[in-house]
């Protein structure tokens, strides 16, 4: 695995990941901090979202100037190629609590969001 997307400080962005994991525990919603492999050799064919959270495949950025389309893609391809049914964007706002943090979905991945949130 490559820099994780939006900061290429490792204990910055593992930090960050496990604030939006604890922050989603808290609201009572299964989330999951998946651990960065410390060598790219261990990474390779691991493809994993940043925080698998009830069959969603959430990817964390932290950094500060923000680059939505190529996060974005990048957390849709982390998505669809770990098996998620959705890929979501969160976008850490440093200066703002971690529930004032930006979650980014393409139209499609809303319209499965809704679908999969309805009633059986």
């Amino acid at each position: 695995m490559g820099a994780p997307v939006g900061n290429r400080n490792r204990a910055k962005h593992t930090a960050v990941v496990g604030l939006v994991a604890s922050y989603l525990d808290a609201q009572g919603i299964a989330a999951t901090a998946n651990r960065r492999p410390a060598r790219i050799s261990e990474g390779i064919g691991d493809v994993r979202p940043d925080i698998d959270a009830e069959g969603l495949a959430v990817t964390v950025t932290s950094r500060v100037d923000q680059r939505l389309a190529p996060d974005l893609d990048s957390a849709v391809s982390t998505a669809r190629l770990s098996g998620a049914d959705v890929g979501a964007l969160v976008m850490w706002r440093s200066q703002r609590d971690t529930a004032q943090s930006y979650v980014v979905l393409t139209l499609d991945d809303f319209a499965k969001l809704i679908r999969l949130a309805r009633p059986s």
